[in-house]
């Protein structure tokens, strides 16, 4: 068996979910960073059938998307303890994941580039060029501009939207809050599970722990960063700085 690559863009907080589980599950892999908009042909020649990463290629098999890779990891699980997926209390931590991938994920992504990418795009390209040959880094730099502009037409970002999408983003953490208001240490069952891990990775750009791989490079803008500054002491992102600690 070859050792898997997995294609990731350092900003990602769908990226980190899928490299955390590989290193929680001690998967031996290759971890490698694409540039954004140069990465289309790269998956496209992997055989991808979409262009969002993370992507992780091996054997001839292309799995693509956070939880499709844990999926996979899981079953090459050495000891059920490793496993990410609980044999009890499954279905609650899909639904839990579901709904943070598909709510709280999507919405934090575009509350943050509305500001970062309209406010101050220049600071956004040094956490992409991460990990990037020097010939990536070159290129990115020349096209940046065209690659922000295309960012900001596919997500559909902007002031209004930023906003809306900050509602919605409060309105998840007021609902995490209420999960964790019981005083439960996981958020399915009695121990670490992927749902764990995809609040935590898709929360760590409010949280900012310093146990991520990449964070230490990502740039706030202002008006994020004082929306930081007044979630810090909700529960949820005590608990999420409290699972990397422990689980990163």
């Amino acid at each position: 068996m070859t050792k898997p690559v997995l294609y990731i863009f350092a900003i990602s907080h769908y990226c980190e979910k899928a490299r955390w589980a590989l290193d929680y599950m001690e998967i031996d892999y290759e971890l490698r960073h694409l540039p954004p908009g140069l990465h289309i042909p790269i998956v496209r020649k992997l055989g991808a059938t979409k262009t969002a990463l993370p992507i992780l290629a091996t054997d001839g098999e292309v799995i693509e998307g956070s939880s499709s890779i844990i999926d996979w990891a899981d079953a090459r699980a050495t000891s059920a303890g490793k496993r990410l997926t609980p044999r009890e209390d499954s279905d609650t931590c899909g639904e839990i994941e579901k709904r943070l991938d598909d709510v709280l994920g999507v919405h934090l992504r575009r509350y943050y580039y509305s500001e970062a990418l309209l406010v101050q795009p220049q600071a956004v390209r040094p956490i992409f060029s991460l990990g990037l040959s020097l010939p990536h880094r070159v290129l990115l730099r020349f096209i940046w501009g065209r690659i922000c502009q295309s960012m900001i037409a596919g997500m559909d970002l902007g002031s209004r939207q930023g906003l809306e999408s900050r509602q919605i983003v409060v309105a998840e953490l007021d609902w995490l809050d209420a999960l964790l208001a019981d005083g439960r240490r996981f958020l399915a069952g009695d121990q670490f599970s992927r749902a764990d891990l995809t609040a935590a990775s898709l929360l760590a750009p409010l949280a900012m722990p310093d146990e991520h791989p990449s964070y230490r490079h990502l740039q706030i803008p202002p008006g994020a960063a004082a929306d930081l500054v007044s979630w810090e002491k909700r529960p949820s992102v005590i608990w999420v700085k409290d699972i990397y600690r422990r689980f990163r």
